[in-house]
């Protein structure tokens, strides 16, 4: 379903979704900011979790310090180098921004956790991915706002992209 379209009240809000809006150029830029908006002025309820916070934040970092330092390893890079990561205006922005949004972040619990392990299997998810749907099942959500087209599989959530 096209995220354009998007009617339903409320819905799981992706990873993928936040970094098309904060990024400079993408092609999908446009439609992930007016439908973050649309969250934003309470039109939809928008849900979210810990876990897609925190690949946000290293999406944004990995990125920045590409950009920053060059294409290497960054992860090495970061070890020998912490410093680098203070230096990361754009990720710590991106928090804040998040942080005033009026997206809901949804409690990472054990139940989560184990219902995430399920669907990694059911559904061959990433664990990651899995949390994301798991989390949707648990507080009740059946739309989710991605580009990931993983979770077509997952059979209790429809996607929304941009």
């Amino acid at each position: 379903m096209n995220l354009a379209e998007f009617t339903e009240p409320e819905v799981f809000v992706d990873t993928n979704i936040f970094v098309y809006a904060l990024a400079k150029n993408h092609r999908y830029k446009n439609i992930c900011v007016e439908f973050l908006s649309k969250i934003n002025e309470g039109v939809i309820i928008g849900f979210t979790s810990s876990t897609v916070i925190n690949e946000l934040f290293h999406t944004l970092l990995i990125g920045e310090i590409k950009k920053k330092y060059g294409d290497k390893e960054v992860i090495r890079f970061i070890k020998e180098h912490p410093d680098v990561i203070s230096e990361c205006s754009v990720a710590y922005s991106a928090l804040d921004d998040v942080f005033d949004s009026i997206v809901v972040i949804l409690p990472l619990t054990l139940e989560v956790l184990q219902h995430a392990g399920t669907f990694s299997k059911k559904y061959n998810l990433l664990f990651s991915d899995a949390i994301h749907a798991a989390s949707c099942k648990n507080y009740g959500i059946r739309n989710i706002a991605t580009n990931d087209s993983d979770f077509d599989r997952v059979d209790f959530l429809k996607t929304w992209r941009p």
